[in-house]
């Protein structure tokens, strides 16, 4: 398709805009979509005419084609994409014809079209990929995997480097202000690699790491681990402190705005630590907690709990409200009008910041996936069905993606839009999405496309 309004109609439109002294031509104005949008499926086109002068008609043109005239207000026309490349460019201008002899041109407005869930590429390891993506800021790509090995994939889908770590990764990888790439082995220890894919150091401890480490603002890393500890640890490898709880630290550690530790663990409470390694408080649920904590801006604390129930935990320790589920609640995130997304049971839950139900999504197996959600509200999570999903910020499906095995990882949207995640079919997988991470106080499993699990 063309993408620019050819040089002759360039040049009878102005001649059109500037010629007679037969009446004020009407003043038109492409409402939506703003110019440089990126759009997908039906776009909604709409107009808006303003002036004294009477409109009879409005005419809408795609890449120098007339699509539709409208006769009534709302001054709208249906643009069908399918057909249309995904990343293609296209322009759009609307004409108003009124009383006067010429008609009102309104600017051209350049948009891109994209195929929402469409597979970019798909990258193959040898093992399950439990692990969640993380993004750097070159947008390379880093996931672990069950066949032992850290990749760093670059944004084509091709391999920058692997580290092999001599053990499964369940973790997922976070990464430093200086680019070194932080990551859990199953053979209980942490390492830091460099952004070239060498091993900088390793910390050992006496269990697995599943855990997914956390970086505090002075570059302090925090995790846990299989034998009952949460780890502070200096960027040079060595051990600030450590918290002894009462069971296993599976869940991935989130880092207040006071410099605050919060961490759930197998003894079925969430941990409130200060950044000196003593307690703050500890909030008791019903059933251990693997779930990573998210955080609000005003300081509320949501996590989950295996015994079926979302806790928001005021910063004091105390209990805000509990919201029920189906079954085991795992990791929350924030939408930018303060509703909490979380899977549990087979369903993805929405739920209202005072703790009411706003809807849930039925998946068709377990959805263990944080999810994460887009600049347009679109909330993405897999599913042990095989599915990969994008659902509406009103609950309703708008795309799936089949893989070859069940979905646990959690996924992260690029810049640009793009989808990661992995599945046990042992790929990492890149989707077209329609737009960038949304701006909400914890969108997404470890709050940033780094892992941070900080709060700004």
């Amino acid at each position: 398709m063309k993408q620019v309004l050819s040089a002759v109609t360039l040049c009878l439109l102005l001649w059109v805009g500037c010629g007679g002294d037969n009446g004020e031509a009407p003043v038109i104005e492409i409402t939506y979509p703003a110019d440089g949008a990126t759009v997908s499926g039906t776009v909604d086109i709409a107009a808006e005419v303003s002036g004294e002068s009477e409109v009879d008609s409005v005419q809408f043109y795609v890449d120098d084609t007339l699509r539709s005239t409208s006769a009534v207000e709302p001054y709208e026309y249906a643009w069908v994409t399918t057909g249309c490349e995904n990343q293609s460019m296209h322009t759009i201008y609307a004409m108003a014809y009124g009383a006067a002899e010429d008609p009102g041109v309104s600017d051209i407005v350049t948009v891109t079209v994209v195929i929402e869930g469409m597979l970019i590429w798909r990258y193959s390891t040898s093992g399950n990929v439990y692990s969640s993506p993380a993004i750097g800021a070159d947008g390379t790509i880093y996931v672990g995997s069950y066949d032992d090995y850290l990749y760093a994939i670059n944004p084509d889908g091709t391999l920058k480097w692997s580290y092999y770590g001599g053990s499964t990764v369940f973790s997922s990888p976070a990464i430093g202000a200086d680019g070194t790439v932080y990551v859990g082995f199953w053979d209980g220890s942490l390492h830091a690699i460099n952004s070239v894919g060498t091993l900088t150091w390793s910390f050992p401890t006496g269990g697995f790491v599943r855990s997914s480490p956390a970086i505090g603002s002075d570059g302090t890393i925090y995790f846990g681990s299989y034998d009952d500890y949460l780890y502070s640890i200096h960027p040079n490898g060595t051990l600030n402190w450590r918290y002894q709880t009462g069971g296993d630290v599976r869940s991935s550690p989130a880092i207040g705005s006071d410099g605050t530790i919060y961490v759930g663990s197998d003894d079925d409470y969430l941990y409130a630590i200060n950044p000196n390694g003593t307690s703050k408080w500890s909030f008791q649920t019903s059933a251990d907690v693997y779930s990573s904590p998210a955080l609000d801006l005003d300081g509320t604390i949501y996590v989950g709990s295996n015994d079926s129930y979302l806790y928001a935990i005021n910063p004091d320790g105390t209990l805000k409200w509990s919201f029920p589920t189906t079954g085991e609640v795992f990791s929350p995130t924030i939408g930018s009008d303060g509703t909490i997304y979380v899977g549990a049971g087979s369903r993805m839950y929405a739920i209202n910041a005072d703790g009411t139900s706003k809807w849930s999504f039925q998946a068709n197996f377990y959805v263990f996936s944080t999810p994460a959600i887009a600049a347009d509200g679109t909330v993405y999570f897999g599913s042990y069905d095989h599915y990969f999903y994008a659902v509406s910020s009103d609950g309703t499906l708008k795309w799936s993606y089949q893989t070859g095995s069940p979905v646990y990882s959690s996924p992260a949207i690029g810049t640009d839009g793009m989808i990661y995640f992995g599945s046990d079919d042992y790929y990492l997988y890149a989707l077209q999405g329609l737009g960038p991470l949304a701006d909400t106080p914890w969108p997404m499993f470890h709050h940033d496309l780094a892992h941070t699990g900080r709060v700004d």
